[in-house]
């Protein structure tokens, strides 16, 4: 019997197998099986409007196209960097944050800082007393010359006396003086002649050392002057060891933490970035602009923008810059667009819908702009007064709320939002179809 049992089991296995196959082809193809409803669906038609063109509006301005983007500082985010390699020790700040200019922001470990400009600061001490030393000189050469004058007076006074001395001798003659007493006269002449020559070469030689000492002085005062510089470099690196706020802002983002190293001149180009702040009164919003759309965007053109933190506020602006090159890949080009009314809730790199619109005309006609593109769908798909049926990419249906403009043109009428081009909208009779219902397209006019 347990032979038996084994071989009745093995039926299981193609079994199982063909239901699994069987539940998966339900599972990705089920809604293809069930039965679909027929229906007419019309093209949302797409119309480039010519330049000049007036276009029905509700208000002075028209509303050319939409897009989207995200928040960003104006005109770009402020990076605060150490401006010294070092090792943080504090950081006073956190992420989202609101600093004061000149708050400071982290510090960095400064004792080989303070090292350096004690250092320098005793040397400079030293150099001060080595020049006041050097200097003590001067006073002394100055009263070995006023001696050395007071000689030179003295030894021409002696040397007078001798030459009136030699004088009278030489006037009495050799018999009543004898010719050594006139000789050793001449002799005591020229004696103090030579020593006043001497004592008379003394004055240029102290002057000449107070020159010299005044030209080391000089020089001393150079190499204190450098010391100077030395020592304001010195209280310059500890003075970068406080890293503080160059603006008022918030932080956005931190590249530090207390232990992290901070290098200058490396790869990385935030290695020695510490904090970035933003100003939250100089906002603007990077808005992709679909090339399709491109050609109705321009400098000083005015801007409405919504987001999801903000329900209930309209953030209003007008474009600053548009990008010299298109995004490839998107098919965009991109447009700043300065807001002219932040909110203090707003962040960096949050979404917003921006409504581009044409510039103010004097009646209720807005001017398109050349080459701007307007979706009109047929009245008649209309249910109520802001909402269609739309065929969505699976080929079901799905109920759409859209926004309406006053423009009308052979029995369409323009929508401002909830299409987009090259989609179906279904005809009436609408009392068959159910959000997600299939549909089958039949007898469909254009």
């Amino acid at each position: 019997m347990t032979p038996n049992k084994r071989v009745s089991l093995t039926w299981l296995l193609p079994l199982g197998l063909l239901l699994g196959f069987i539940l998966i082809l339900a599972f990705l193809f089920g809604s293809r099986l069930m039965p679909a409803t027929h229906v007419q669906t019309a093209p949302v038609v797409t119309v480039r409007a010519a330049e000049g063109e007036q276009v029905t509006s509700g208000g002075g301005s028209q509303m050319l196209f939409q897009a989207s983007g995200w928040v960003e500082p104006d005109p770009y985010t402020t990076y605060v960097p150490a401006l010294i390699n070092g090792i943080i020790d504090k950081l006073e700040v956190l992420e989202g944050q609101s600093v004061k200019k000149g708050q400071l922001l982290a510090t960095l470990i400064d004792d080989e800082q303070k090292l350096t400009l004690q250092a320098v600061q005793k040397k400079y001490q030293s150099m001060e007393k080595t020049i006041d030393a050097h200097c003590m000189g001067i006073p002394i050469v100055e009263a070995q010359i006023a001696a050395a004058e007071k000689k030179i007076v003295a030894g021409m006074s002696l040397l007078d006396q001798e030459r009136d001395n030699l004088k009278r001798l030489e006037s009495i003659g050799k018999n009543a003086v004898s010719e050594q007493s006139i000789v050793q006269a001449r002799f005591s002449v020229a004696r103090h002649e030579a020593l006043l020559a001497q004592v008379k070469t003394e004055v240029p030689e102290l002057t000449a050392k107070i020159e010299q000492i005044t030209a080391e002085k000089e020089s001393m005062l150079a190499s204190l002057s450098e010391l100077k510089v030395e020592e304001a470099q010195a209280q310059l690196a500890l003075d970068r060891t406080r890293i503080t706020a160059p603006i008022d802002g918030v932080v956005l983002h931190l590249h530090a933490a207390p232990g992290k190293k901070r290098m200058l001149q490396m790869d990385d180009p935030t290695s020695s970035v510490i904090v970035e702040l933003y100003d939250p009164e100089q906002l603007q919003a990077r808005i992709d602009v679909p090339l399709t759309e491109a050609a109705g965007l321009g400098v000083g053109q005015k801007v409405e923008m919504v987001s999801d933190l903000l329900s209930n506020k309209v953030l209003h602006g007008v474009v600053t810059r548009i990008s010299g090159q298109a995004d490839l890949q998107r098919n965009t080009l991109q447009a700043k667009v300065a807001i002219e009314n932040p909110d203090t809730r707003l962040r960096p790199d949050m979404l917003v819908r921006a409504k581009f619109y044409s510039a103010p005309s004097g009646n209720n006609a807005g001017v398109a702009s050349a080459g701007s593109l307007s979706l009109y769908v047929p009245e008649s798909a209309m249910v109520g007064d802001s909402q269609l049926w739309v065929v969505n990419s699976s080929n079901l249906a799905e109920l759409r709320t859209i926004e309406l403009s006053q423009d009308h043109r052979d029995d369409h009428i323009r929508v401002l939002s909830g299409v987009k081009s090259g989609e179906r909208v279904i005809l009436p009779p609408h009392t068959e179809l159910a959000d997600g219902k299939r549909i089958q397209e039949s007898n469909t006019p254009e």
